[in-house]
């Protein structure tokens, strides 16, 4: 069986990573690809006005890394290539705090794990300069102000560009709505006739700040240091090591939790969330430039998979679609994720494409939201509702951590399936399960001996 005719022409709305892993794959499919942006894009790495969190740390996982490397061949070298970090079997060089426990990375791991630790900035800039390279690819500086819908053939059909003083149609046989997490096009299904999708929340009421620093060498060995929030402790922080020789600091809070204002501040954090020969080489940095502020109140999935009717001619993609609270730095790899499934249903010839897409999305976003959901409703001091099985589950989440920290086998387990490697499904089998308890026990039973005061023996009679 052939592959199936290209199209003339598709349009991806938004340059984001999201957006330009989407112009790649349509690449393959399309005679031409036009990715419009709003904002000016640097010619090098560089941060954007429009991307206000590319200041912030940014982890990609290694399982982002593997579908990124799939989707642009030679990116990960070229990467290591301008300064950025590889982990290559290095989990000394990893300090990972999950909800108040600190796993125990710093054994050798069983298994093969690679990560790479590029800043957002160098991450986009290589990607956006491979798919720029792509010969029936462009990228353009114009402002979409709304996809155009053909009302008799109950379709979109290209989108409508806006200037000061004039407007333009441009047609195209397929629309990607790669616009982020303020995507109008629940308003636009609306206008046209069709049911907004349902959305799932969390509010996480995340803030951040970001400061960039210049660490004397030799303070520290890890390259990346990540310490998350938990019920009794609502701020965290994670440090990058980054391949200009600078580390990113961001100090996050969650709840609405006032965010740290200053370095000193950050400091602050970093004393109660660190061991101390991290902090006190934080308290060491030279700070770059000024703090980075921004803000993340809400975690959002948009059920494009539960509408019954969706127009043909267009596809939310990437943020558009879920937005992950993003201090568990899942994010990228979930787009990466999604790319793959656009790239595997263009290349069957589906005639639902939308359909298939967000039947498809759903099926790799639900594992992912729900265990973010159960982290932050039982383990991170959210409030909201929630389903009667999220407390038990992270009550049982909380002695794993416990005893991974302390056991590698376990720390391994969980750093392979929170990097989404091994399985997006964060279910212990029951050799893990059997493991944690044997553990847990043999602490418990090694508390109480300790707890025993031990009994004088008796004076002897006096005679």
């Amino acid at each position: 069986m052939g592959q199936p005719p290209k199209l003339q022409h598709a349009i991806v709305i938004g340059a984001s990573i999201a957006g330009l892993c989407a112009a790649r794959v349509l690449s393959d499919h399309f005679d031409r690809v036009t990715v419009y942006d709003r904002d000016m894009l640097p010619p090098g790495p560089g941060h954007r006005s429009a991307v206000p969190q590319d200041r912030h740390v940014h982890i990609l996982m290694a399982r982002g890394a593997a579908e990124f490397e799939a989707l642009f061949p030679g990116l990960l070298d070229d990467m290591v290539d301008a300064g950025v970090a590889k982990l290559e079997n290095q989990p000394d060089s990893i300090h990972f705090g999950a909800a108040g426990h600190v796993l125990g990375t710093a054994h050798t791991l069983r298994h093969e794990f690679t990560a790479y630790v590029p800043s957002r900035k160098q991450l986009e800039w290589q990607i956006r300069r491979r798919t720029a390279d792509l010969p029936n690819v462009e990228i353009e500086q114009r402002h979409v102000s709304a996809p155009c819908f053909d009302e008799d053939r109950r379709a979109v059909t290209g989108v409508m560009l806006s200037a000061p003083g004039r407007t333009e149609f441009v047609a195209a046989d397929l629309v990607v709505d790669a616009s982020g997490r303020g995507t109008r096009l629940p308003a636009w299904l609306y206008e046209w006739g069709f049911a907004r999708p349902e959305e799932q929340t969390v509010d996480v009421g995340i803030g951040y700040a970001t400061q960039q620093l210049r660490i004397p060498d030799g303070l520290i060995a890890e390259k990346v240091v990540v310490a998350g929030v938990s019920r009794g402790q609502q701020a965290g922080l994670g440090m990058l090591f980054y391949e200009d020789g600078t580390w990113g600091l961001t100090t996050f809070t969650v709840g609405h939790t006032a965010t740290p204002q200053t370095f000193a501040d950050m400091c602050t954090v970093a004393d109660a969330a660190l061991p101390v020969p991290l902090a006190a080489a934080i308290r060491r940095a030279e700070p770059l430039g000024d703090i980075a502020f921004h803000r993340y109140p809400v975690s959002r999935w948009r059920r494009y998979d539960k509408l019954q009717r969706f127009p043909a001619g267009i596809v939310p993609f990437g943020d558009a679609v879920a937005s992950f609270n993003p201090t568990y730095g899942q994010g990228m790899t979930m787009t990466a994720l999604q790319a793959g499934h656009l790239r595997r249903l263009l290349a069957s010839g589906t005639r639902h494409l939308a359909y298939d897409l967000s039947r498809a999305t759903a099926k790799t976003t639900y594992p992912v939201w729900t265990m973010n959901a159960i982290g932050d409703l039982t383990l991170h001091g959210t409030d909201g509702p929630a389903p009667w099985w999220y407390r038990p589950v992270g009550a049982l989440f909380d002695q794993f951590l416990g005893a991974a920290e302390s056991d590698p086998v376990l720390a391994e387990w969980f750093l392979r399936r929170f990097s989404l490697l091994d399985s997006l499904y964060m279910v212990p089998p029951m050799r893990i399960i059997g493991r944690t308890i044997r553990h847990n026990v043999s602490a418990w039973r090694a508390h109480r001996r300790a707890s025993v005061p031990v009994r004088d023996p008796d004076p002897a009679p006096d005679r």
